[in-house]
């Protein structure tokens, strides 16, 4: 039955069938051969799978992101970040990134961080001289953090897959999301320089408060999440309602940019991006569970403990597989196939499993943006109507700077979980 499992999944991905169908389509090809097996038992793990109060975050993060991208958020975001970094070499991509870390922190999505902010500053940079392929490339490594700095939609699928506080999650992001941005300013600093990128004019501290203070509404989002989250007054997912309240209001009384007209759109996007990630998380179900029948998991994790049992050999072997997965795969899928195999490995060898999830998650951001598939250049190369080939040259000095620090922070813990310990 495995050997149908897999052979049927790897046929389905040759022939481009979307992942959350060939999941399905393995699993039911798998019990029809097994001969012994009801084939009801799809619907059953399918509805069993998609069953969780935690999961209800996912379609409001959704939501609010693309209540608050599309009522003005993103260009006041822009404008901050103009004021704060705008004077250093290569202003403008800097503000990118600076853009992108405070946007991440009200969409909790990637494709979401990449658009909002890639639409605004890529046709700046090149008015300014900066080259089409650099500008995308920015923006495609910075729009990563999205997943990682709170709230993170990515955040809250690890957690219902590997049974980990989804709230401990979300705050251990916000340190290495923050590192993570300022790696990539340096790098950014460093490449300007070499390529002759200009400056933008200084702004006063005058500026920079009144730039602030008209950011400051958007910006109270993921302030009002978090502080809810660790005083207990809400759990994650009742966040991720109050969170779509918080946007509404903001949107249409505050900055007085959304009309009821734009909520069609917005619903409708949100919609679908959620029915995506919902059918992915419903069909991996009796997928997981075929391969738990057949062992996959006991099997693979004496394999890789009959490797090695040390502790960050096997750490670095699991971040190894994530980011070769991460290059071909979609993120949500890797979760909900691989971390059920990886997250006991992690807990017998001794790895926090907050900081695994955490590192788990960086390493799949990671991948959006490695070719060949990366959603992140994607997004990126439509914007900025570039080439994969042309943006791929241009974004490797900002992968391997995320790598390095993807590797300190994972032989780090301490960086990761002192937040969420003395926080909750």
């Amino acid at each position: 039955m495995l050997t149908i499992l897999l052979a049927t999944l790897v046929i389905c991905f040759a022939i481009n069938v979307p992942i959350g169908f060939a999941l399905a389509i393995a699993a039911l090809f798998a019990m029809i051969f097994s001969g012994n097996l009801p084939l009801t038992l799809i619907p059953m793990r399918m509805v069993a799978g998609a069953n969780s109060f935690p999961l209800l975050a996912i379609p409001f993060f959704m939501l609010a992101g693309a209540i608050m991208e599309r009522g003005g958020v993103s260009r006041r975001i822009v404008e901050l970040a103009n004021t704060l970094v705008g004077h250093v070499q290569g202003g403008l991509a800097a503000v990118s990134i600076v853009g992108c870390t405070f946007f991440a922190a009200i969409s909790g999505s990637t494709p979401a961080t990449a658009a909002a902010i890639g639409n605004l500053t890529i046709p700046e940079m090149e008015k300014r001289g900066y080259e089409r392929s650099y500008a995308a490339a920015v923006v495609a490594a910075a729009a990563c953090l999205g997943v990682i700095i709170p709230p993170s939609i990515t955040m809250v699928i690890f957690g219902v897959t590997a049974n980990v506080s989804v709230g401990k999650l979300l705050i251990g992001g916000i340190v290495p999301g923050c590192f993570l941005s300022a790696l990539l300013l340096f790098m950014n600093r460093y490449m300007s320089g070499k390529l002759g990128y200009p400056t933008e004019e200084r702004h006063s501290w005058k500026e920079r408060l009144k730039t602030l203070a008209d950011a400051s509404w958007g910006l109270m989002m993921p302030i009002i999440i978090l502080g809810g989250i660790m005083s207990g007054v809400f759990t994650p997912t009742e966040s991720s309602a109050i969170a779509v309240v918080y946007g509404l209001i903001v949107s249409f009384f505050v900055y007085r940019e959304l009309t009821l007209k734009d909520l069609v759109p917005i619903f409708y996007k949100a919609s679908l991006n959620s029915a995506m990630i919902m059918l992915l998380i419903a069909a991996a179900n009796p997928f997981g569970w075929l391969m738990t029948v057949e062992q996959v998991p006991t099997i693979v994790s004496h394999s890789i403990l009959s490797f090695s049992t040390n502790k960050y050999v096997i750490y670095f072997l699991m971040l190894v597989i994530y980011l070769i997965l991460g290059t071909f795969m979609e993120t949500a899928a890797i979760i909900l196939l691989i971390v059920p195999v990886f997250a006991p490995i992690a807990e017998q060898v001794g790895i926090d499993l907050v900081q695994f999830g955490v590192i788990t998650v960086m390493s799949l951001a990671i991948g959006m943006a490695t070719p060949p598939v990366g959603i992140s250049l994607f997004a990126c190369c439509s914007i900025a109507n570039v080439s994969m080939g042309e943006i791929t040259k241009k974004i490797l000095p900002f992968l391997i700077v995320m790598m390095l620090g993807l590797l300190f922070l994972a032989y780090v813990p301490v960086i990761t979980t002192f937040l969420p310990n003395l926080l909750m």
